[in-house]
């Protein structure tokens, strides 16, 4: 075997090992250069057929994004693929949007009736809630593509995946006057495992630190439910229950209520409400907060256009901070935090 190294030593001058130095001294600088994020919210805008980006940092709007013959629904961001994804009941489609250049790269058609949707904590499946057809489109996130439909026996309208990517969530209206219904589904058959009753027009938040699926309903119940055996644990009085979302601690929960103009802040194990805030715009719908839990976004329906943000103390009490506005009917909202270099 050759040796392509001398043996013969090598003499450096003083000015060569100089040099040296200073090139590894660069070298180490780059490799140690500080990663930069961005902070967004985006919110879908569904009278008005289009996105608005806002910094999170400043409240302001950096840019609104028009989806021509739209009506946008739901937004959900997936950071393992670093995609948009917005509902569009108009055009029974997804459209995916690139993040970093704000514009969308692609559509999938899906049912009629778009609503709610949601992604796995894996970023594997997006689930999305069709309710004319009554069906729930699933979508391949690493193909783009309806992997399957669900056929479903009532109208589908809120769905929630578990973080580590097995278990579905949706809620369905019954035509009851008294109670609609919560079905669990496989991840891995997509059928019917359970179900359980609750109040009317119920949306879901599951919680993965403490296993339990927070079930707000707008006839007045907050109902928490053991996702094991599909049975309500704790059921707490909340005017008109709307939107909800979790602290990033998962320690409390925030809620709305959508009709009584009003912001709750709830202790996520006892149920039992911290504070409430008279909200700054009327009709507080859905809800994001920033992933330092100190910071609450509201979107508020209706033609106003607005946007509230209110701040989170370290006991989970709200006050209000700002409101910006986006165009006509602002409805879903999400907030992200991705990289930039």
């Amino acid at each position: 075997m050759k040796n392509y190294f001398s043996i013969k030593p090598l003499k450096l001058k003083p000015c060569a090992i100089f040099l040296i130095a200073t090139v590894s001294c660069s070298e180490n600088e780059m490799s140690i250069a500080p990663e930069t994020f961005e902070e967004k919210v985006v919110v879908t805008n569904r009278g008005a057929g289009s996105i608005s980006f806002v910094d999170a940092m400043n409240n302001s709007v950096s840019k609104t994004l028009s989806i021509p013959n739209s009506e946008p629904m739901y937004v959900v961001y997936v950071p393992q693929n670093d995609k948009l994804y917005i509902g569009d009941r108009m055009g029974k489609k997804v459209h995916i949007i690139n993040p970093k250049t704000q514009e969308v790269e692609h559509s999938i058609s899906i049912g009629n009736g778009v609503f709610h949707m949601w992604a796995d904590g894996l970023g594997k499946e997006l689930w999305v809630t069709n309710d004319i057809d009554n069906t729930i489109s699933v979508i391949n996130l690493a193909t783009s593509t309806v992997s399957n439909t669900i056929n479903v026996d009532m109208k589908p309208h809120d769905v929630f995946l578990t973080k580590d990517g097995t278990t579905a969530f949706v809620s369905v209206f019954t035509g009851s006057s008294t109670a609609d219904k919560v079905y669990r589904y496989s991840l891995s058959s997509y059928t019917k495992t359970g179900e359980v009753s609750v109040g009317k027009e119920p949306h879901l938040f599951h919680l993965s630190n403490s296993n339990n699926l927070y079930i707000p309903c707008q006839s007045g119940k907050l109902y928490v439910v053991n996702p094991n055996t599909m049975s309500v644990t704790l059921e707490k009085d909340y005017s008109n229950a709307h939107g909800i979302f979790a602290s990033p601690d998962q320690s409390k929960i925030f809620v709305s209520n959508i009709t009584g103009n009003q912001l709750f802040s709830i202790n996520s194990t006892s149920g039992e409400q911290i504070s409430s805030i008279p909200s700054a715009a009327a009709i507080p719908h859905n809800i994001t907060a920033n992933n330092h839990g100190d910071k609450m976004f509201v979107t508020h329906s209706g033609a106003a256009g607005t946007v509230s943000v209110y701040n989170i103390n370290s006991a989970g009490t709200l006050s209000n901070a700002a409101s910006f506005t986006t165009a006509a009917n602002p409805f879903g909202i999400v907030y992200y935090k991705r990289k930039t270099n």
